[in-house]
């Protein structure tokens, strides 16, 4: 009997072991970038991970990100200096002839990668950091007249003077122009809003709204990296602008998940 337990059990760990073992390519290169340029790309294309000209903490944002939300800079803690300076130029190829991959299996297939050939170790654990917090205003955003379920929700991003369809329902679209951008939704949720805000913020957003209605919007802003260049602009920041549909920011402290590095090291050649 105790033979039989014995055994059992180191059957069942083995298990356990196989399966937390994280998918792999089949074949991958991993060269330095050395042309000094700013600016990079990451991300699958078809069966293949491709990163161009991209630092090991970029690779670090796309492996370890959750579905839905992506991994900010404040979540990675303890990366050494350089894995945000040396640039990489990464091609990898997942085995057998598919023509995609989930996105999920990619970011666990490149977690592995990462842990192989940048010895790449990790943990996560929860920190209390700065959030903000999306709270209603007033008497929170007016009701589209609508409430039925809409299509998928989306962002459409256009420049000003472009020829521009009908707005679909559950769909948001930004116009960038020279003074300013204009966001328009037809009957969004805070959940879409919530999506766009977080894309713009360097703190993670909580909706502590309550608010389960959908609601259209207009809302003229100003665009940092647009005003830089055109000059001073007489609108106010996305977050601020918000507030004329009822909602607002305010500064917090809440418990977020991190990705805290252990270790990590220059790869090796191919």
């Amino acid at each position: 009997m105790i033979r039989i337990s014995t055994l059992a059990m180191a059957l069942f760990l083995f298990v356990g072991m196989v399966e937390a073992q994280k998918p792999g390519f089949e074949a991958a290169s991993i060269k330095p970038n050395m042309s000094g340029q700013d600016g990079g790309s990451v991300g699958p294309q078809g069966n293949r991970f491709v990163g161009t000209n991209v630092p090991l903490k970029t690779l670090i944002h796309f492996a370890f990100a959750s579905p839905g939300r992506a991994l900010l800079d404040a979540q990675i803690i303890g990366a050494p200096d350089w894995a945000s300076t040396d640039r990489f130029d990464i091609q990898a190829k997942v085995e057998g002839d598919a023509p995609a991959v989930p996105v999920q299996q990619m970011r666990l297939m490149v977690q592995g990668l990462l842990e192989d050939r940048f010895q790449l170790k990790t943990h996560r654990e929860s920190r209390v950091l700065p959030v903000y917090d999306l709270v209603l205003s007033n008497r929170g955003p007016k009701l589209s007249a609508d409430q039925s379920p809409p299509g998928p929700s989306f962002i459409q991003f256009s420049s000003s003077g472009q020829q521009l369809a009908p707005l679909p329902r559950g769909a948001m679209r930004i116009v960038t122009g020279a003074s300013g951008s204009t966001l328009s939704g037809n009957a969004i949720s805070v959940s879409g809003l919530l999506t766009l805000l977080q894309g713009r913020s360097d703190r993670i957003i909580l909706d502590k709204t309550e608010f389960t209605g959908l609601f259209d919007v207009h809302l003229e802003f100003s665009e940092p990296a647009v005003n830089s260049q055109a000059g001073e602009s007489s609108f106010p920041s996305l977050f601020t602008a918000i507030q004329d549909v009822g909602m607002k920011l305010e500064s917090a402290k809440a418990p977020v998940e991190v990705v805290v590095v252990d270790s990590a090291h220059r790869p090796s050649g191919n």
